[in-house]
């Protein structure tokens, strides 16, 4: 019990580290995740990927961890998209304890991870049947592409967004079930009964009572949808927090351990 306690306090004081260098830093340096481009049918998704130590040794696995980032960092710069998600894996700690292949992609201005209305008072309203944005199919392929690579473990595939991408990553295993394990939502929706065919499917939903532009009502209806299917998700709500969750999730001490104790059988 010692040496659990000691983990968890390690792992908590290396998010709060990454989350400070990330808020601290003025530019947003890619260091050792390479940037990449994935093309199909004359698109492009630019993205940057993060190798963990003794990838390419013979026989050797490793999980695959996608991070989507919010509308504030769309473009082309391949850059912008890591000033979250990009910071949690340049800790050493993260990368020695958790070793994962890492995927930030970067979607382009004019285009996002899920369809969605946006309201003229600013909210948002979650359609029944959206169709899928052409960067949500692309990723689909760029996904499937590393997973035939062989130090890849196919029974570790981790999805996590943050707002405009937690609505992305939840769109994506509705859509694409079989090419994942599980996935983290951080203040997103999707239409509960998009869901119903997800059995015993785990996806934590971290969510701002206070969220004025994805109201919680959203999450809540997602996860008792999940918990009817007979999946082991889970919903953590921020009291006095608005729709900024992830400033939150990404520092708790057992955001990544959730995620990394899911393994397909």
């Amino acid at each position: 019990m010692f040496m659990v306690s000691v983990k968890k306090i390690i792992l908590m004081v290396a998010c709060m580290c990454f989350l400070f260098i990330a808020h601290a830093a003025k530019n947003y340096e890619p260091d050792q995740y390479y940037g990449r481009e994935y093309r199909l049918n004359g698109d492009t998704l630019r993205y940057r990927v993060l190798f963990p130590a003794g990838y390419n040794a013979e026989g050797l696995k490793f999980p695959l961890f996608i991070f989507l980032h919010g509308e504030d960092v769309r473009g082309s710069d391949n850059v912008m998209q890591l000033k979250h998600g990009g910071y949690l894996y340049k800790e050493q700690t993260i990368r020695d304890y958790y070793p994962a292949v890492v995927i930030i992609p970067q979607c382009p201005e004019n285009d996002a991870w899920a369809n969605y209305n946006v309201l003229d008072g600013g909210e948002i309203e979650i359609p029944t049947n959206p169709e899928e944005t052409k960067t949500c199919a692309i990723l689909a392929k760029l996904i499937e592409h590393y997973l035939k690579k062989p130090f890849v473990d196919r029974t570790q595939v981790y999805i996590v967004g943050m707002s405009m991408g937690a609505f992305g990553a939840l769109d994506m295993v509705a859509r694409y079930p079989k090419l994942f394990t599980a996935a983290v939502s951080m203040g997103g929706a999707i239409y509960p009964e998009r869901l119903a065919k997800l059995k015993k499917f785990p996806i934590r939903l971290y969510h701002g009572q206070e969220d004025k532009v994805v109201p919680i009502t959203y999450a809540r209806d997602v996860y008792y949808q999940l918990k009817s299917n007979g999946s082991n998700s889970e919903i953590v709500e921020y009291p006095g927090i608005g729709h900024d969750a992830w400033t939150n999730a990404l520092v708790s001490s057992d955001f990544m351990e959730w995620i990394f104790n899911k393994k397909k059988k």
